[in-house]
């Protein structure tokens, strides 16, 4: 169940991202996020109400119409939106958040993006109370672990920023979820962001780390630089070899997930638990690229082809 706490993002200058482009950031007042919260309650009463009266389950009448959030037993996962709820003053965030909890008592998880530098900036103490009120997950955009590479892109943190974020809140006892995106160093900085990248989860160490490959996406300046000439995108061969740098330097206790997002298509199965499964995960690695190799995949990328022509 999505609840929009604020509105677009307050940072909105990565020059990989066009999501925001255009779009002015707002915090919501408190008692509209409420009424949301409440609407959704009617939603799901109505649901409950229509289910007792006919031989659907809830679930079944929650799907035939639209609404993937209500299961049979009550909502399980709500999310926090947009990019950064975090910005809310801590006090205003952990009320909304409990009211939640009280509206829908069957929640398991609640989640929020939140940038690092905001993690960054937030007390432990305030950290900690957001997540006594409920916050259980944090999704946190790191993108790599190269200071160059975050300068580059305009990521707005510093490498140790964000070590310091996420192990801020490692130690309030969310669960984190750090994002990487194979391929953002291009062809000219593929190994210094993927040895970087995991030397700054291997200090953060968080529950999660997500793989989502890179793509120039038309109206951003990354894309215009591709264009240009002045990036060079990387190609399927090299971004599984920065993927298998990247996993051998990494020593964790997390879980690596690339299976649940269309970008990392071409990776077959490199998902597993750290660090139990490494050597498995570099197995995985090896296969896939044995099967590039053998299709003679050369220096342009089919995966950029087929969405930016110019770009190859």
């Amino acid at each position: 169940m999505l609840v929009r706490v604020t509105e677009n993002c307050p940072w909105n200058r990565c020059e990989f991202c066009s999501t925001y482009k255009g779009e002015s950031f707002r915090v919501r007042s408190m008692e509209d996020v409420k009424e949301d919260i409440r609407a959704n309650r009617s939603i799901m009463d109505e649901v409950v109400e229509w289910a007792g009266r006919t031989d659907y389950s809830i679930g079944d009448i929650a799907r035939l119409n639209g609404i993937l959030w209500l299961e049979d037993d009550g909502v399980k996962s709500a999310f926090l939106q947009d990019s950064d709820s975090l910005v809310v003053k801590t006090e205003q965030l952990a009320e909304i958040i409990k009211f939640l909890r009280e509206t829908f008592p069957t929640l398991e998880r609640v989640c929020s993006y939140v940038r690092g530098k905001t993690l960054f900036r937030k007390k432990p103490e305030e950290l900690r109370r957001l997540r006594e009120a409920g916050l259980s997950r944090l999704h946190v955009g790191l993108e790599t672990g190269d200071d160059e590479l975050l300068a580059y892109v305009r990521k707005g943190a510093t490498a140790e920023e964000m070590v310091q974020g996420g192990k801020k809140a490692v130690e309030a006892g969310f669960e984190v979820s750090e994002y990487i995106m194979p391929g953002l160093g291009g062809r000219e900085r593929w190994q210094q962001h993927a040895k970087n990248s995991a030397r700054v989860l291997n200090e953060i160490n968080p529950r999660f780390i997500r793989l989502r490959t890179f793509r120039p996406v038309p109206g951003t300046l990354m894309y215009d630089r591709a264009r240009r000439g002045e990036y060079h995108v990387q190609s399927i061969e090299g971004v599984l070899e920065e993927i298998r740098t990247f996993i051998e330097d990494l020593e964790v206790t997390s879980e690596l997930i690339t299976s649940d997002f269309a970008t990392n298509s071409f990776m077959g199965d490199i998902d597993g638990i750290l660090p139990e499964d490494k050597d498995r995960l570099l197995e995985s690695v090896d296969k896939v690229l044995a099967y590039w190799r053998e299709k003679g995949e050369p220096e342009r990328n089919p995966f950029f082809r087929r969405i930016a022509p110019e770009l190859t």
